[in-house]
């Protein structure tokens, strides 16, 4: 994971900086590292700050990647979508 994250921190710790809406990031990583988590984390958390969608540009090596990303953040918009105001 490029964009200031080291090879020794945390996955958590790195994931978390990954997905901070207020920086860029190049995110390159083992398979089942928790790169797509870390993605559909990031774009959830830049619709939250008020970016709006068209402005939003997420590039993947395949379709199934992509189609991946796209069902998860779905998902956690739909989850809320659907929560009691509460």
């Amino acid at each position: 994971m490029s964009g200031g994250a080291r090879k020794d921190m945390a996955p958590d710790e790195a994931q978390r900086r990954a997905s901070h809406p207020e920086t860029s990031v190049w995110v390159s990583a083992n398979a089942g590292s928790g790169k797509t988590h870390a993605l559909t984390t990031r774009v959830a958390r830049l619709l939250l700050a008020g970016t709006e969608p068209e402005r939003i540009l997420c590039l993947t090596f395949t379709k199934a990647a992509a189609a991946e990303m796209s069902a998860r953040l779905y998902k956690r918009l739909g989850g809320w979508a659907t929560m009691a105001d509460a």
